[in-house]
């Protein structure tokens, strides 16, 4: 019988490794574009830091600040992006960490969902936001094989019934061949290009 890592751990994985992609870009390169059609670098971060927080919302099983938009956030990370994301990442830690908090039903972006499913759209957005960042600066991206593998399992739940509910969200999927990566094909799921270049 198959096992599945833990998300909490995958979470931990995740967080940790976007942290380290924004360690490793200057603020120069904020303004350059990326994967995401008309989306800045500095946009993406943004994005990727009021998705924390709001999720970190859904795991305390509140509504979410209705400011933190996510299809056009607003500026959150001034001059500090890693800073900005490491405490809301902290904070989205600590919510589902707590007692509970995977049990039962929590607040989505989409509606009621199973709170593990909720989980599971946290780990696959810093993903796949950490992705766009780390191609659009060209450094590293971190994302094991693991991680690629259990977010692109989520991503073929996630996406489509995302889509369903707001088909501006995702551009449709791109096409790849089965000896693609898993991450490829994660990323192919959500239209973007895995082979996206800044200039493209």
């Amino acid at each position: 019988m198959a096992t599945f890592p833990d998300p909490l751990r995958i979470l931990d994985l995740a967080q940790t490794r976007s942290a380290s992609v924004l360690a490793s870009i200057s603020h120069d390169q904020l303004g350059l574009p990326t994967p995401c059609d008309e989306w800045s670098v500095r946009d993406v971060i943004n994005k990727l830091v009021a998705s924390t927080l709001l999720f970190a919302s859904f795991g305390r099983r509140e509504d979410g600040d209705p400011n933190l938009d996510l299809i056009n956030p607003r500026d959150l990370i001034g001059d500090d992006p890693l800073g900005t994301f490491s405490s809301a990442a902290l904070e989205c830690r600590a919510a589902w960490r707590s007692p509970g908090a995977l049990e039962g039903m929590a607040t989505s972006t989409i509606g009621e969902a199973k709170a593990r499913s909720v989980l599971n759209a946290r780990i696959f957005d810093t993903t796949v936001l950490s992705w766009d960042i780390s191609k659009a600066c060209e450094v590293q991206h971190f994302i094991d094989e693991e991680q690629a593998s259990y977010v692109l399992r989520v991503a073929n739940a996630l996406v489509p019934a995302v889509r369903s509910h707001n088909r501006a969200r995702y551009k449709d999927p791109i096409s790849v061949t089965e000896n693609s990566s898993d991450l490829d094909k994660l990323i192919s799921v959500t239209g973007r290009d895995p082979e996206w270049r800044t200039g493209d």
